[in-house]
């Protein structure tokens, strides 16, 4: 741990070799590549926004998308519902393009399908709707016991399970979520579920890209204001030594490590650096994950010359990985293809 941790700290402290060699790339650029950089991708078709004077401004709409634009996102939700992926369908009645459901209907359709569902993917969007204030009729489906059935080894439902055994105070409730929490194979939030599902169907047509780039924002602003699992229990529960239960410490170890080596995003592996520093004093977790986020954000892509539309390309490749392989694993592939070993 204490060379890996040491490696990475250089890592992130040396020049930051691959954003030159990047503007060398982008300076030497040849002439297909610079014509590349006007290619057309549908952002003229977009709705257009005045660009505000003062930082205190805000952008006012200038001109509606044009029907070009609501035709290439009706596609997509045409191939959305036409899926035979339960999450793709979901989403599509999530984004309500053309709006044919209000804000509330939407969200019964989607709940209404997780409540049905065993996709794991699915269930976890239907618990998270019906935590985020936004509760339907449908949310009387939804448990956490079923969330706990269709996601089997996902430490993540036991994470509010502990949260509400402690609030309640039952201690036999606690005991049995740490348990099953130590012997979880992973930890999966799916932050980039959601996003995922509209990269995963960009138009082969070029010119509307940035009509399915509007559709990706929307979902991804959905996704964010989703509920996140609260880790404070788990926190007061493995401080100081577990209280000097030795079972009880052996657990948190447990699942500190496995948050460690087998989380999908970057709020796990932070979790677990943390729980380590409150249970024993120990930072070292947590300064190697400090240490290789700051080397992943300066490394992961050398974004200098992208035009538009390739940076339009580039994160919907990215959110497509990122919902196939978790956040973690996408940022260290990138990083890897620039950062010399």
């Amino acid at each position: 741990m204490r060379a890996r941790r040491e490696a990475a700290i250089a890592l992130a402290t040396m020049p930051d070799d691959p954003w030159t060699f990047a503007e060398s790339l982008a300076a030497s650029a040849s002439a297909p590549a610079k014509a590349n950089a006007r290619e057309q991708c549908g952002i003229e078709d977009g709705p257009q926004f005045s660009k505000p004077a003062t930082d205190d401004e805000k952008e006012v709409q200038t001109r509606a998308a044009t029907s070009r634009f609501a035709s290439a996102q009706a596609r997509i939700d045409a191939a959305l519902r036409a899926s035979a992926d339960p999450l793709d369908r979901a989403v599509a009645d999530l984004l309500n393009v053309g709006d044919m459901r209000s804000p509330d209907g939407a969200v019964e359709a989607v709940v209404q399908q997780a409540a049905g569902s065993v996709d794991p993917r699915l269930y976890a969007v239907g618990v998270a709707l019906c935590r985020s204030g936004r509760a339907t009729p449908a949310c009387a489906r939804i448990s956490l016991a079923r969330w706990i059935q269709v996601d089997p080894g996902n430490g993540v439902p036991w994470v509010y399970a502990l949260n509400e055994a402690r609030a309640r105070g039952n201690e036999p409730a606690v005991r049995d979520a740490m348990a099953h929490l130590a012997s979880s194979s992973r930890f999966d939030v799916r932050l980039n579920a959601i996003g995922g599902v509209v990269a995963a169907h960009v138009p082969e047509d070029a010119s509307e890209l940035a009509a399915a780039n509007a559709l990706e924002e929307k979902a991804v602003g959905i996704a964010a204001a989703m509920p996140f699992p609260g880790f404070e229990s788990l926190l007061q529960t493995c401080r100081g030594h577990a209280g000097g239960d030795e079972r009880l410490e052996q657990q948190c170890t447990a699942i500190g490590n496995t948050m460690f080596e087998h989380s999908d995003s970057f709020l796990g592996l932070s979790i677990s650096g943390l729980l380590q520093l409150q249970m024993t004093g120990d930072s070292s977790r947590r300064d190697y994950v400090r240490a290789e986020r700051a080397v992943l954000n300066a490394h992961w892509s050398p974004a200098t010359g992208f035009s538009p539309c390739q940076d339009i390309r580039d994160s919907m490749n990215l959110l497509l990985r990122m919902s196939q392989v978790g956040e973690v694993e996408t940022l260290r592939e990138r990083a890897k293809k620039f950062v010399t070993p």
